[in-house]
């Protein structure tokens, strides 16, 4: 049976859009402990997935020793992400990229070497139930220009449901020339 990881099942999202795909890549920024609440794990411990973990806060250094991914303690903004990519072996068309660094995203996502290197599936943190559009809004501008799709408009998040603090906080996006429109 399969575990999931992520607080409001993005990983399990991303596995059945991808169907289960084995040995994919993946780039989580803000991925924040290694295992729980962790949007990548599934896809490393379950589907022989590669791929990299970026996360500024230093408490969860220890947590990676027990990932294979290549783990970044750094500040998602100072990072050559296609410098790292080239390290990293990392695909032109990478399988998912989670993006949940809060007021910071929509500068990853301008970071992010877009033009060149393409993920078939998105997931990423607005919340607009704090900030209104002050992020969602630019991510959508970005991410539109560069072909992605919308999927699914201001996911609720779960995680907080039984103590009343639901709200929408995600958009989840794919890039349409890795589905046909039969999937």
């Amino acid at each position: 049976m399969m575990q999931f990881f992520s607080d409001d099942k993005q990983d399990k999202f991303v596995a059945n859009l991808l169907k289960f795909k084995r040995d994919g890549y993946y780039l989580d920024i803000g991925s924040c402990a290694s295992v729980g609440s962790n949007n990548s794990y599934f896809f490393e411990s379950q589907l022989n997935w590669k791929g990299i973990c970026i996360e500024i806060n230093p408490i969860f250094n220890d947590s990676y020793n027990q990932r294979n991914c290549r783990y970044v303690n750094q500040d998602a903004l100072t990072i050559d992400y296609e410098k790292l990519f080239e390290e990293e072996k990392m695909p032109l068309s990478i399988d998912y990229l989670s993006l949940d660094i809060d007021e910071a995203s929509v500068e990853a996502l301008k970071k992010l070497p877009l033009d060149k290197y393409r993920f078939k599936a998105v997931t990423i943190e607005h919340d607009s139930h704090v900030h209104g559009d002050l992020y969602k809004k630019p991510q959508r501008e970005i991410l539109n220009s560069k072909g992605y799709h919308l999927l699914c408009a201001d996911v609720l998040n779960q995680s907080g449901r039984n103590i009343g603090l639901s709200h929408n906080w995600e958009d989840w996006w794919v890039h349409p020339d890795f589905f046909t429109a039969e999937e």
